[in-house]
């Protein structure tokens, strides 16, 4: 029996995935609920585990279905590379903002695999400060871009938002030594400086702050150089950078992460693909 997938299968999935609602991915993909449901159980007949969880606020995908999705979202952006005509279009730009939260050894990886089997597309990407990012926004010199939507200013709704847990973290995942807490922290002003703050005055903690920038890679440094504790997303582990236990301090909020897209009336076939990469690469921090 051959073991090859309907790549409408993996598309449904994506959909459903993105979109939180089967009725919502039914619609998008012109199909009835009926017809969608039922591709979705012939995928997870296929790969004999259940894909998907389903409650009263949506649908969720289990760890089955997170394992599977970056291997679908793949092979449907293959797919869609397939269609006559699409390798002979002209180079277009795609200009890409990050904050420099979210850049990661991840996110870098999603853009070398967009531009490796999207070749009409040239991305060009900024990494920069909120303030920076959503000016450039706001002047049309980038298409997509990818910040907090509370602290970007930006009016327009985002085409997608992601809450993503924010983790004390420190050198091996221990607590340092001694009563007073030594903090690595984001400059002023900075929504994630706040909210540490803000935890551990709540808790009666004692801290001191030794090391504070604005570089996200100078305080991931000085995390890594075993100089305090501070906060970063969990896609910043690595080496011997790891999260403390969750009973040693106080939790921290999620941080939402918002891409906002420029269609202007043309052809963003491509600019959608990437949204969607960048979308579920993100959703795996929530996860």
């Amino acid at each position: 029996m051959t073991s090859d997938i309907d790549t409408a299968l993996l598309r449904a999935l994506a959909a459903v995935a993105r979109l939180g609602s089967i009725n919502r991915a039914a619609l998008e993909l012109g199909r009835t609920q009926p017809a969608l449901s039922l591709q979705l159980r012939k995928l997870e007949q296929h790969c004999g585990q259940t894909l998907l969880q389903r409650s009263t606020r949506g649908v969720t995908l289990t760890a089955a279905g997170q394992a599977l999705l970056p291997y679908a979202e793949r092979i449907v952006s293959l797919a869609e590379q397939m269609v006559p005509g699409a390798l002979a279009m002209e180079p277009r730009r795609c200009r890409v903002g990050l904050i420099e939260d979210v850049i990661s050894h991840h996110l870098p990886q999603v853009l070398a695999d967009f531009s490796a089997v999207h070749p009409s597309l040239r991305v060009e990407v900024r990494a920069a400060m909120e303030a920076e990012l959503s000016e450039a926004y706001r002047r049309n010199d980038l298409d997509l871009l990818i910040a907090n939507p509370l602290q970007c200013g930006l009016r327009e709704t985002p085409k997608w938002v992601v809450e993503c847990p924010l983790r004390w973290m420190a050198l091996d995942g221990r607590m340092p030594e001694g009563n007073t807490l030594p903090l690595v922290m984001f400059a002023a002003p900075c929504s994630w400086r706040d909210a540490m703050l803000d935890a551990l005055r709540l808790s009666a903690r004692p801290f001191r702050i030794v090391f504070e920038s604005a570089s996200q890679l100078a305080v991931q440094a000085a995390l890594e150089a075993g100089l305090g504790v501070g906060a970063l997303l969990p896609n910043a582990v690595g080496g011997r950078l790891a999260p403390l236990p969750d009973d040693y301090l106080p939790p921290l909020p999620s941080v939402p992460l918002a891409l906002y897209r420029r269609a202007e009336g043309r052809d963003d076939s491509g600019l959608e693909r990437l949204s969607r990469l960048f979308f579920h690469e993100l959703s795996r921090l929530s996860a």
